[in-house]
C-alpha cells in the first residue's frame, strides 16, 4: 500500500525568475522561428511548443518530446550555420528548471 498524499506528484511551485525566462525565451522563438530557413525552422517551433509545455497547468503531451528529437535529428542532418544561439539558450532554460524542481523536491 502506497503512503503517498494527494499533492505528492505535484510540481514545485516555479520559480518566478523561472517563469519570466520562459517568456522571454517563447517571445525571442517565436520571431526567430519565423526567419528561420530550412531545419532551423522545425527546431524552433517545435522548442517554442516544448517551452510553452512547461507552463504551469498546460497539458503535459509525451509525443512532443519525441517530436522535438525528431526536428533536432533532422537539423544535425542538415544544420543551418550559424545555428540560432536560442537553441542553446532554451537548451539551458530547460537544465535550469529540472534544477531547480530537482532542488526544490529534495527539501
Amino acid at each position: 500500500m502506497s503512503q503517498t498524499t494527494p499533492n505528492s506528484t505535484a510540481l514545485p511551485t516555479e520559480p518566478p525568475e523561472l517563469a519570466a525566462r520562459r517568456e522571454q525565451l517563447l517571445a525571442t522563438l517565436e520571431k526567430e522561428a519565423k526567419v528561420a530557413t530550412g531545419t532551423a525552422e522545425p527546431v524552433l517551433r517545435k522548442m517554442h511548443e516544448l517551452l510553452a509545455s512547461t507552463q504551469p497547468g498546460a497539458p503535459f503531451n509525451p509525443a512532443l518530446y519525441e517530436d522535438v528529437k525528431v526536428a533536432f535529428v533532422n537539423f544535425t542532418q542538415a544544420p543551418v550555420f550559424p545555428p540560432p544561439a536560442i537553441i542553446m539558450e532554451c537548451l539551458a532554460f530547460m537544465q535550469e528548471r529540472q534544477v531547480a524542481f530537482i532542488s526544490a523536491t529534495q527539501r
